[in-house]
């Protein structure tokens, strides 16, 4: 299976504190967007031996000469977006998805991969990574269009026509072996915003870019009845299912950072540090690239030798240690945590936070309360066995998703708050 990327620079230079632009890739800062996608490229490669990146003349120019992001190809058809405002910046993968001439996948710079993706998946007419509902945004949006565009009829979208529903695919990844509908849909897509050029001023152009990649993609692969695949058939609005690098590599093995998480300080974090766990040399090297051709500062870059060397104990561990042993494993509270007891129901909780090296306060909600078991070292054995104690709440949960859940539990407080620490390992 072809893997391909796509980089138009016009919106990864153009100012814009919109949540949903793409200036500076959408990140916290550049330096994230370059380490992502030098990660994203590397995973990619570990998986599939090539990764073909579709971009620009300063996209070349920025990842590939300066930056030396080792990509297989580098492809310049993005040069004809440059008319474009840069606000539309699913353009660049619309048009890249169209210049396919044989089964592809596409995936986005912020997806990461520890494993190859499904083979039933690979044999799918048409590809995603997972189905959106009524997601946030989308209807808003539409209707504005509807209402302010010319040739835009209700009756492109004749699943929202008839049920006044949202349906769409996430494209994090997207691609697949039916490459002439790709063909048909950059058409059509081009088509709408040439005719509507004049009239982009009306609507949310950061959320139209998602109305018509992954809405509109959805309803015409409906219409012409092509049967879409998903990695991930379930998914919250908040798109939790797909950023665990708490998991990884035990649970998880696909990653992307969608939207907001790209100004997590945490999820910046298990970004740089997981590069630098895995790709030391290129992350290295990346790093000397972005100082030379003054991209970055030293003190931009500069690692947190200590919390790097705790991050790297716990990648180990879970990638060398199996499952039964993990949940065997002891943990308990760090001991710069410490618990407020205000009443018998409420307590407060403040923990060293690592990122910020200051002292913060955790609001206890929801399983927090599981902390509570490791004022004494416990081990997720031990707590689910208490758990499973209370009838009724089994009566909802089966035995071996309370375990992956309080292992997921477990694991977030530890490598993203180092709240619980796994005894004997740090």
């Amino acid at each position: 299976m072809k893997i391909i990327q796509s980089f138009w620079s016009k919106p990864f230079f153009k100012e814009n504190d919109d949540l949903n632009a793409r200036f500076k890739g959408g990140w916290l800062s550049a330096n994230f967007f370059f380490y992502s996608c030098l990660l994203s490229c590397l995973k990619f490669k570990q998986n599939y031996g090539e990764v073909s990146l579709y971009t620009d003349d300063l996209g070349k120019e920025l990842l590939i000469d300066k930056l030396e992001i080792p990509y297989s190809k580098g492809l310049l058809d993005l040069n004809s977006l440059q008319n474009y405002p840069s606000e539309l910046w699913a353009l660049g993968k619309v048009l890249t998805y169209s210049l396919q001439e044989v089964p592809f996948i596409h995936a986005d710079t912020d997806v990461f991969v520890w494993d190859k993706l499904p083979q039933p998946l690979l044999d799918a007419d048409l590809l995603a990574q997972n189905f959106e509902f009524n997601f946030p945004k989308y209807k808003e949006v539409l209707e504005t269009a509807l209402k302010e565009f010319k040739n835009f009829p209700k009756n492109l979208f004749p699943i929202y026509e008839q049920t006044n529903d949202v349906f769409a695919f996430n494209a994090g990844i997207i691609g697949g072996n039916n490459v002439s509908f790709f063909k048909a849909f950059k058409s059509k897509v081009f088509q709408i915003i040439d005719d509507n050029l004049d009239r982009l001023n009306k609507i949310d152009l950061g959320v139209f870019n998602m109305v018509y990649e992954q809405m509109l993609g959805f309803e015409l692969a409906q219409k012409e009845q092509i049967e879409i695949s998903f990695l991930k058939p379930k998914m919250n609005e908040a798109f939790t299912n797909v950023m665990k690098f708490h998991l990884v590599p035990i649970k998880e093995n696909y990653i992307h950072t969608v939207g907001y998480a790209k100004k997590s300080i945490e999820m910046c974090e298990q970004l740089k540090y997981r590069l630098k766990y895995e790709f030391p040399l290129e992350y290295e090297k990346l790093n000397r690239n972005l100082i030379e051709h003054n991209l970055s500062t030293e003190l931009e870059i500069l690692d947190d030798e200590k919390r790097f060397e705790f991050l790297s104990k716990i990648y180990a561990w879970l990638e060398n240690t199996d499952w039964d042993t993990i949940l065997e494993t002891p943990f308990q509270l760090s001991k710069t945590t410490r618990l407020n007891e205000i009443s018998e129901d409420e307590i407060e909780l403040y923990y060293y936070s690592p990122q910020h090296k200051t002292e913060e306060k955790l609001e206890m909600e929801d399983w927090d309360f599981l902390l509570l078991f490791f004022r004494e070292q416990n081990t997720i054995n031990q707590i689910i066995l208490e758990i499973s104690k209370d009838e009724s709440f089994m009566q909802s949960i089966s035995l071996e998703d309370l375990k992956e859940k309080v292992f997921s539990f477990v694991m977030d407080r530890c490598l993203y708050h180092e709240i619980l620490l796994p005894l004997n390992i740090v």
